[in-house]
């Protein structure tokens, strides 16, 4: 979906120095693979006491107007076994702008975890905030913050997994106009083909639905017309873990179905790497 008002925080050389950076940390860190989890939605993942996660992501959306694409890096840290801190950094293009987009903090709590004979289930609550760094006048950041509430539930096994996930977005007011809260709902069942050794590529495939609602934006205390909609997209993945450090994980988010008068629904496809240390 496209992005709400934004502002450019220039960085053409710094984009290839972040870029550089986070290659090498990725390069030298040393640690067991993540979690598999869906790219698009939320779940129930957490590194674990002491354990940390290191992501290096790339988005891009294409639609019928204006392409956009991010880069974004991601530490996750496992304060206790079950609450995990995460912050993240994009570095965005929309058009022929380049910037910094607003960074994430998310806290995630795993407040149950069961096991059972060949399975695992587990809920976890998250509460996400952005950190604004924009004035209000451009395209890549705001100058006020969208805060975010979650609830997931999930199940792995050695062959199949499930995720559901329940998302709720608030993006406060800036410049007297408020884009529209946003409402996700996210199904995904998982299979695992074949089950190697520990030294054997791991594959494991996903099958994402994402309900999208868009409430309508306001300006003036006025709803802007087709400014809300409903979304539903489906999203094929693949998840492979050639050893115990590394993981690499690609999909692509296709739009299905979408409210006439909303904003444009758009395709969005992830590449991402991704260690645990």
């Amino acid at each position: 979906m496209k992005r709400g008002p934004e502002v450019t925080v220039p960085y053409e050389r710094g984009f290839g120095r972040f870029s550089a950076l986070a290659c090498l940390f990725l390069c030298v860190t040393a640690g067991a693979s993540g979690a598999h989890e869906p790219l698009f939605m939320m779940s129930h993942e957490a590194p674990g006491k002491g354990a940390s996660d290191v992501h290096v992501a790339v988005h891009g959306e294409w639609g019928e107007t204006e392409d956009e694409t991010e880069f974004e890096l991601e530490y996750t840290r496992g304060l206790t076994r079950n609450l995990a801190l995460r912050v993240g950094v994009p570095l965005v293009r929309i058009g022929g702008d380049n910037g910094i987009g607003d960074p994430t903090v998310l806290a995630k709590w795993r407040f149950w975890d069961h096991d059972v004979l060949g399975a695992k289930y587990a809920v976890a609550v998250m509460l996400q905030s952005t950190v604004p760094v924009g004035d209000g006048s451009g395209r890549l950041g705001h100058d006020r913050p969208a805060l975010s509430a979650g609830l997931s539930h999930g199940r792995e096994s050695l062959h199949w997994y499930y995720f559901v996930d329940v998302r709720y977005r608030h993006q406060l007011a800036e410049e007297g106009s408020r884009p529209g809260d946003r409402l996700f709902i996210d199904v995904a069942p998982g299979w695992r083909p074949y089950l190697g050794g520990l030294e054997q590529t791991d594959t494991v495939l996903f099958l994402e639905f994402n309900y999208l609602h868009v409430f309508p934006a306001r300006a003036a205390d006025q709803a802007v017309p087709g400014s809300g909609g409903d979304y539903l997209f489906m999203a094929p993945e693949i998840l492979l873990s050639p050893h115990n450090r590394l993981m690499f994980k690609a999909g692509v988010q296709v739009p299905l179905v979408q409210s006439v008068d909303g904003p444009e629904a758009r395709t969005t496809f992830v590449l991402s790497t991704e260690i645990r240390f």
